[in-house]
């Protein structure tokens, strides 16, 4: 049986996506990564949504990794009821509510591309309260799998077979949101580690 490069690539992203979901599921059983439900409960959604655009618009093997993701980051989010993060502050409620009143609009509307920009403007706001929590407790987080989700997320642009806004809008979104987290958390990594040195 031959196999397209298309498929290939969704393969191997859809791979990456799996290793990258196992180590944030491990860190977080041991008691290392502290999800915060929120986040994960909006990414969970989106996720589901922006799948089944995806196949909509025949996105082929290239919506493999955003189905894979979609189980995942519904898991993770049954775990953060357990292992997630407890301060959940009145900015994290806002940021939810916003996301989530934002995804009935999503559901009225029969244009992919609109649902998908839409989309991706969720997940932005759905972030908020695991950077709001991260900047406190930058430690918290596995940002190996966020490395991860960006790799995967770029191999799976190139496995598309049909290449639109509304297929690759919402992994491109992705790729910055996890890349602009990162960054945020190796800042306050190292602003935290320089205090105690000081203070010490």
């Amino acid at each position: 049986m031959d196999f397209t490069l298309q498929e290939y690539l969704g393969g191997i992203a859809s791979i990456i996506g799996l290793w990258g979901s196992v180590i944030y599921i491990h860190s977080t059983l041991k008691g290392k990564t502290t999800p915060h439900l929120y986040t994960w409960l909006v990414f969970s959604i989106l996720t589901w949504i922006a799948f089944a655009a995806q196949l909509s618009d025949n996105a082929g093997p290239g919506a493999w990794v955003m189905g894979i993701t979609a189980f995942f980051c519904t898991f993770i989010a049954l775990l953060s009821l357990k292992y997630g993060e407890q301060n959940i502050t009145k900015s994290d409620r806002l940021a939810l509510a916003a996301s989530l009143s934002a995804i009935l609009p999503w559901l009225m509307m029969e244009d992919p591309l609109v649902s998908v920009i839409m989309i991706s403007m969720i997940d932005a706001v759905a972030m908020y309260p695991t950077i709001r929590k991260s900047w406190h407790k930058p430690h918290n987080e596995k940002l190996t799998s966020f490395n991860i989700g960006s790799l995967k997320n770029t191999i799976s642009l190139f496995a598309l077979t049909n290449v639109t806004l509304v297929t690759t809008l919402y992994s491109v979104s992705i790729i910055a949101v996890n890349c602009i987290f990162v960054c945020i958390c190796l800042y306050r990594r190292r602003v935290l580690a320089k205090a105690d040195f000081i203070a010490s």
